[in-house]
């Protein structure tokens, strides 16, 4: 039996949440982009509407939907030995996360976050990652990963920037299931300076602006340039390539078909913590045995349920809760006893 079901990887942050609907949006946009600011009044004093202090990161995030949906999950990062570190451990403890691999860092701070929310319900966050920048080497915990059906790698920067590639080899070369979400570091690698990773992936997570970089594809109108960009990464050895699109939903490739999801239509309060409940529900999915395209569905109910509530972590779905997610916004029930049909039959 596997120490863990999965160990996620990635930053441990305390999070400040600010909701502000006194905000404006500035677009720029030409025949191929578009590019938005939010905007507040310079020099004036605007009043929130709410706030919320919670923890985040994209190792914890996606940590509590491991847990909620029933995996044995270990979350893999570094804290500081501060009041916010302690706080980090006490909430991933009371969602049933093991935190015995955590690292705490005496010369360097938890890491913080402040998201800003507009009226559009889209968020630019300010971030300083602290101590997650600085892991070591010598502080993977080897043993654990080698034991383990899963690892999810989250975006890593700084210092632990550069443990990436190791973490994937390391863990694919034991037969680990590898699940990636690279961020700007890695991207800037290309596919060539990533390609060991890639070779790695049982199934890698980006968004589409991420895909556009990584691979340097130029946006095209239709869907023929998100077909190539799903495509190069397969070739370059990923097993699975799930590509989100915001309110569109997602794209995914497996070799065998190209698959769209549209994402479940719901009131949006907050983006925040969107992609990583996309990605852990998929994994879980994955892990369960679904096809890609049934795991994207199970991400889209919960980053659906997750948008619909302040904070990143609020609107996380167990297993079950996300069956009837889906359930109540089948067509008819015919379609929902193909979906249990389906289930039974993975």
């Amino acid at each position: 039996m596997p120490m863990f079901d999965i160990i996620t990887i990635g930053s441990a942050t305390e999070d400040v949440f600010v909701n502000i609907d006194e905000t404006q949006l500035i677009s720029f946009e030409d025949a191929d982009h578009r590019t938005d600011y939010l905007a507040l009044s310079y020099g004036a004093k605007i009043s929130v509407d709410s706030t919320i202090l919670d923890t985040g990161g994209g190792g914890v995030n996606t940590a509590a939907t491991f847990a909620k949906m029933g995996l044995k999950t270990a979350a893999f990062s570094n804290i500081g030995r501060d009041l916010t570190g302690k706080r980090v451990i006490e909430d991933l403890e009371q969602r049933g996360v093991d935190t015995s691999l955590l690292i705490q860092c005496a010369d360097h701070p938890t890491g913080i976050s402040v998201i800003l929310t507009g009226f559009t319900g889209d968020r630019t966050i300010l971030v300083s990652h602290g101590a997650a920048n600085y892991l070591q080497d010598e502080d993977i915990p080897r043993d654990e990963i080698a034991q383990a059906n899963w690892i999810y790698i989250a975006s890593l920067h700084g210092e632990s920037g550069t443990m990436f590639d190791e973490l994937a080899t390391f863990a694919g070369a034991q037969g680990v299931q590898v699940a990636i979400n690279p961020g700007s570091t890695q991207l800037d690698q290309g596919i060539e300076g990533l390609g060991e990773t890639l070779k790695q992936a049982t199934v890698m997570f980006l968004n589409q602006a991420e895909a556009y970089q990584l691979t340097g594809v130029e946006p095209l109108r239709g869907p023929s340039d998100e077909r190539q960009m799903l495509r190069m990464l397969y070739q370059a050895g990923c097993q699975n390539v799930v590509m989100t699109v915001g309110a569109a939903g997602s794209w995914g490739y497996d070799g065998r078909s190209f698959y769209t999801i549209p994402a479940y239509p719901t009131e949006v309060v907050s983006t925040v913590g969107a992609g990583d409940a996309f990605a852990a529900a998929c994994v879980v999915g994955l892990h369960k045995g679904l096809q890609l395209n049934e795991a994207m569905r199970i991400g889209a109910a919960n980053a659906a349920s997750v948008v619909s509530q302040f904070g990143a972590k609020e609107g996380i779905l167990s297993w079950q809760e996300a069956q009837d997610f889906m359930k109540a916004r089948l067509d008819s029930s015919h379609q929902y006893q193909q979906y249990q049909d389906d289930l039974r039959n993975h």
